[in-house]
């Protein structure tokens, strides 16, 4: 059975409602003294902490968006929705300041969850022991975001009461990261090996993040070894062809380690509308097959049944394309290039392409749109499109990174490297060898663009890699985004704290660069 993420009543009405409703009388809730009894109780429990995955800023459009517009990788044709695209960064929409409230919400219900479980006489160690794991992993995972995003974030391990983070002070990066790292590491110890349902985390989900966070912070043996674990032992393995990692009817494939299920019209997807090109504009631009046309005059999808209808992509806001320079720095050969195509092929052999031209920054579009979160006939903002979080090629990465930082470009650095190279190109022609320490490390930031480009990590990984890294992929990008290259400042590594929390907090200061 799969994880049904439905509105748990009690963990709702604390969590998942505005800040205001927390002042409302306490009687209208359910005591938390007389909810986590039973197994099925504290089962409803755990999975209103998982339902936060569900909201966008977490592991869904938002996310993705933070972590890949304003880098060398994509680029949004909504300037008011995302200025730090342009490093316009005291410019933030309320859709993203108030994330801040929602991931604090997400570690309250996990907060919650691990107090009453592990004072609990009633349930059995093992249950006990698993719930705490899989509550602990997500706090981690929350505040590995937060981390990412704001840097020097309060923490809050205390029960129940939201508004005691109100009156928290920052902590320092390196505190929060021992932090994530303490909940993780109990994660991994106390998950099991294997899915037990769709979207439950593992040991190795677990272990996958830590080795990101290993090497994030430059902990080079531990990122090492961590990644090597999962590699070697999880089970999980890389699937032959790399389109396949990303077919949305393939779900919970062999290289997937971190998954969101996405279930139409109960917790519906929404990242491959933002993916997909636009019904009244996008498809006037698109060369099509037999010279039809997609969209009717009337903007309804054609109805042609020959073959698989172009219209039924067009349902979505056009707004995750990638750069113009990403897309013409694969090499002749790279599959992978094809999940950034702007001609759309069907298994008749037959395509369309974009023909529309302007620039991808202000106004126009690249038409190199986004195909790996690609999804045909799913409705839009409602799709059963999983949300892939993390998988076993960014493994390969880190362990290639960490090796070569430890002892330079030795074989099991190429070893590792060219692993995900011959998926990509099909053959070993392409192996890298011959290279010194700083050029390895070069082509880790290279592969790392190539590889995992619009999963929403390169902006955190341009960032471990520094400010001069960031800089080139900036100039890298100028073309299409000189903004970004003429106002990207180092104290951009971390965004503007919400000013309504510093409004409301006199103990949290902002980060430095925006006071």
């Amino acid at each position: 059975m799969k994880i049904k993420y439905l509105y748990i009543s009690y963990i709702f009405l604390l969590f998942s409602s505005c800040a205001s409703t927390l002042e409302e009388d306490p009687k209208s809730f359910i005591s938390p003294d007389k909810y986590f009894n039973t197994e099925a109780e504290v089962e409803a429990a755990i999975f209103g902490v998982y339902d936060f995955l569900n909201q966008v800023s977490v592991a869904e459009w938002q996310w993705f968006f933070l972590g890949d517009m304003g880098t060398d990788i994509s680029i949004n044709r909504n300037i008011i929705e995302v200025p730090y695209q342009y490093a316009d960064m005291n410019t933030i929409p309320s859709a993203y300041t108030n994330m801040w409230q929602t991931y604090y919400k997400g570690i309250g219900a996990a907060n919650l969850v691990i107090a009453k479980v592990e004072a609990s006489e009633d349930l059995s160690t093992d249950f006990k022991t698993r719930i705490t794991g899989e509550a602990k992993f997500l706090r981690g995972f929350f505040y590995h975001h937060l981390n990412l995003i704001w840097g020097n974030v309060p923490i809050w391990l205390g029960e129940l009461n939201l508004g005691e983070v109100e009156t928290l002070g920052n902590s320092p990066v390196e505190e929060v990261r021992e932090q994530i790292i303490k909940d993780l590491t109990d994660a991994a110890n106390s998950l099991p090996g294997t899915v037990t349902q769709a979207g439950r985390v593992t040991s190795w989900a677990a272990k996958g993040l830590l080795a990101r966070i290993y090497l994030l912070s430059n902990q080079w043996q531990k990122a090492k070894d961590m990644a090597k674990d999962v590699i070697d032992n999880s089970g999980h393995t890389l699937l032959t062809n790399y389109y396949d990692v990303f077919d949305w009817t393939n779900k919970m494939n062999s290289e997937l380690i971190h998954v969101v299920p996405k279930y139409a019209d109960v917790k519906g997807a929404r990242l491959h509308s933002y993916s997909s090109p636009r019904p009244f504009d996008d498809n006037k631009n698109f060369n099509f097959p037999d010279g039809g046309a997609a969209i009717r005059p009337d903007g309804k999808l054609s109805t042609d049944k020959n073959s698989r209808n172009p219209g039924s992509l067009f349902q979505g806001w056009g707004q995750y394309q990638t750069l113009k320079e990403n897309y013409e720095s694969f090499l002749a050969g790279d599959t992978r290039r094809e999940l950034w195509w702007h001609e759309i092929k069907f298994t008749d052999g037959s395509s369309f392409k974009f023909t529309g031209g302007g620039s991808v920054g202000l106004p126009g579009r690249s038409g190199y749109y986004n195909l790996k979160w690609i999804a045909w006939d799913e409705a839009p903002n409602n799709g059963g499109r999983d949300t892939q979080l993390q998988r076993l090629a960014e493994l390969y990465l880190i362990y290639a990174e960490a090796e070569n930082e430890l002892n330079g470009p030795t074989q099991e650095a190429y070893g590792s490297i060219n692993t995900i190279r011959r998926r990509a190109f099909q053959d070993t022609n392409h192996d890298l060898t011959g290279l010194s320490k700083d050029e390895f490390r070069q082509a880790i930031i290279d592969e790392n663009r190539w590889e995992l480009g619009g999963e929403g990590l390169r902006r955190w990984y341009l960032w471990h890699w520094g400010y001069d890294v960031y800089m080139d992929a900036a100039e890298f990008a100028k073309e299409s985004n000189p903004r970004l290259y003429e106002n990207l400042k180092p104290h951009h590594m971390y965004f503007r704290i919400p000013d309504q929390e510093i409004v409301k907090n006199p103990n949290l200061k902002q980060n430095p660069g925006y006071e």
